[in-house]
């Protein structure tokens, strides 16, 4: 049965209970429902799979069950949610009730045109997951992208807009298990600006099979591409400094940060370049390659 996130965030776990985060699902994000559990302290929890084939368990009153499809009207589509946090709210004006509040990444859908007259110059009417209207500022969403593992066709364009987004998680906070500006981890990071431009990387910090990225060499590393340690996963910027960006718990950033792989520069973290044990890329067919997952 399909299913969407009907929560801002929700939090995934790997057991039907509150325990360590392993990932969230955002809201209006699909998932495939794969099992319904009661628990004895009375609490009801979905086991889903999301969309990029992440599985965990969500406390039931978080999924919307049934598909966008089932939602959306004739002529309706779909949003990506692009500013940092939203509210969409009940009327097309600040000083208005809240309706619910949603983080980057989150899906919604964009109402009809008859809707689309009663949102003034700078609104814009939406649909939720339950089917019902609000209206958030048309600049704090785009387009929504389809997205999959196929790789894009245009490498140029792919690269720059990852290495642009990535940016805009700068000084957020570490989150094991996070995906959002309220916190993010490392593989959390790299896979959510992957998915904001089309293309489904694995959540955790690998090179996992049936999935389009593949081993390169450094040598070979352009920006986009990401760089593998134990556990730990970054983006690669390049340029003369040999910058990365990664959501690192390390004592003295704790978040989303720069480094740089170059031992001159003084962002250097040396302890990173010892352990650097892959690259990867959508970009070229590789070899298949195993790292630790984070």
């Amino acid at each position: 049965m399909q299913g969407r996130i009907g929560a801002g965030i929700a939090p995934l776990y790997g057991t039907p209970e509150i325990s360590v985060l392993v990932d969230e699902g955002l809201y209006g994000m699909n998932c495939r429902i794969l099992e319904e559990v009661s628990t004895r302290d009375g609490r009801d929890w979905t086991k889903v799979e999301m969309e990029y084939g992440y599985t965990g368990y969500v406390p039931s009153e978080m999924i919307q069950k049934g598909g966008w499809e089932e939602t959306l009207e004739e002529g309706e589509s779909l949003l990506r949610v692009w500013k940092q946090m939203i509210d969409v709210l009940e009327e097309p004006k600040v000083a208005s009730r809240i309706l619910t509040s949603i983080p980057r990444g989150s899906v919604l859908g964009l109402a009809n045109e008859k809707e689309q007259t009663k949102a003034p110059v700078g609104w814009i009417a939406v649909r939720l997951v339950d089917g019902k209207i609000g209206y958030t500022k048309a600049s704090f969403v785009k387009p929504y992208l389809p997205i999959s593992r196929e790789v894009p066709e245009d490498e140029a364009a792919f690269r720059q807009a990852v290495t642009e987004s990535v940016r805009l998680y700068e000084g957020t906070a570490y989150r094991w298990g996070g995906k959002t500006s309220e916190g993010i981890d490392c593989s959390g990071l790299c896979s959510m600006v992957y998915l904001l431009h089309g293309v489904i990387i694995y959540r955790d910090a690998a090179i996992k099979e049936g999935f389009p990225l593949k081993e390169i060499t450094l040598e070979e590393a352009k920006p986009g591409d990401l760089l593998f340690f134990p556990g730990h996963v970054a983006m690669y910027l390049g340029g003369d400094r040999k910058l990365y960006i990664h959501s690192t718990a390390k004592a003295g950033s704790d978040g989303v940060d720069y480094n740089s792989l170059d031992p001159e520069d003084p962002l250097f973290r040396e302890d990173l370049l010892h352990s650097l044990n892959g690259v990867g890329s959508i970009f070229t067919a590789g070899r298949a390659h195993g790292n630790p997952e984070g």
